[in-house]
């Protein structure tokens, strides 16, 4: 031994390079592509990334991996129909992929779990929600799509984002997104590889499917899900105005169960409080709304959600202290 390097080096298997994805026979007979990152008996937490993605996006959220192994939160995220290297079957829609979901849970010995969806995942997690309200531990809506909303609706055109997918993922010079090292790459790789993955010249119908779909259903009703609800919106959401938090509202029926729905409102933010506040999410999914995740002076800190007011009047700030390390 006395022979080898001075310096022994602690690094003996591979750091991973993005989420792990694997594949499975579910109980319709389909075959689904899955994730499934954490430790077996963590938190489940089933992941629904934004329109047109695939399953492997959700390494845009890999950049806060020590505090979801931290919290011991297991993500589960199932790629949706005809997107990324899941072929288009014409017969899966928001109920046949909420049972494949379901069922992939099942034989992963998963009863009960939170559902978080960021945008464009919106209206896959109302229907799984509905599917089996039942098995909804929380659900957790961060400027999630619910429907169009009128003449002040949102239109997708599916073949402009096909013709530059890349303009789709690209987010203003003042989003936050930027702070994180490499995130911009890896979304533009993921614009590519969601539409994509199956070849430049395979029609993207899963992307022209779940925007008919965005336009043309309505949410279900969601009054059975007996489970804690969370929204997230920033003020200045253009792309998904906070609007669509009134929509979840009356799918949920909140004002005549009685049911409260945490509302987690910041001020002059846009259309990336899923990345910003994506520390507050996990905190949320683990501590059902009793925790706040807070920084200072370089530290981050689990604190009381009783005391977040006057922690913030006292000079913290929310989330991570590395969103706060060049101010």
């Amino acid at each position: 031994m006395e022979s080898l390097a001075h310096r022994e080096l602690g690094q003996v298997g591979f750091d991973p390079l993005g989420p792990v994805v694997r594949s499975a026979q579910v109980s319709s007979g389909r075959t689904v592509h899955f994730i499934d990152e954490g430790q077996r008996y963590g938190v489940p937490l089933i992941f629904l990334g934004g329109a047109g993605t695939s399953v492997r996006a959700f390494r845009l959220m890999e950049f806060a991996r020590s505090l979801q192994e931290q919290l011991n939160v297991r993500i589960i995220s199932v790629e949706r129909n005809g997107l990324g290297q899941t072929p288009f079957n014409p017969a899966v829609g928001f109920e046949a992929y909420a049972e494949d979901v379901w069922s992939l849970l099942h034989s992963l010995d998963i009863d009960r779990a939170s559902i978080v969806a960021i945008s464009g995942g919106g209206p896959y997690a109302a229907h799984l929600a509905a599917a089996y309200p039942e098995r909804v531990r929380s659900l957790h809506l961060a400027c999630a799509y619910s429907e169009s909303i009128g003449t002040a609706g949102i239109t997708f055109d599916a073949s402009e984002v096909a013709a530059d997918p890349v303009s789709w993922w690209t987010f203003p010079t003042s989003s936050c997104v930027h702070k994180i090292p490499g995130f911009v790459d890896s979304a533009i790789e993921e614009a590519t590889r969601g539409v994509f993955a199956q070849g430049r010249r395979t029609v993207p119908a899963g992307l022209k499917q779940a925007f008919d779909f965005y336009a043309r259903s309505p949410l279900p009703d969601l009054g059975r899900v007996d489970a804690p609800v969370f929204t997230y919106w920033g003020s200045e959401d253009s792309l998904v105005p906070m609007e669509h938090i009134n929509r979840w509202q009356r799918s949920l029926d909140a004002k005549t169960s009685g049911r409260e729905i945490v509302q987690r409102i910041y001020g002059g933010e846009g259309h990336d409080v899923q990345y910003r506040h994506w520390d507050q999410i996990l905190t949320d999914v683990v501590y059902l709304g009793s925790m706040v995740m807070v920084s200072f002076s370089g530290r981050t800190y689990l604190v009381d959600a009783l005391k977040e007011r006057s922690l913030l009047g006292s000079g913290c700030q929310l989330g991570l202290a590395a969103w706060h390390a060049d101010a």
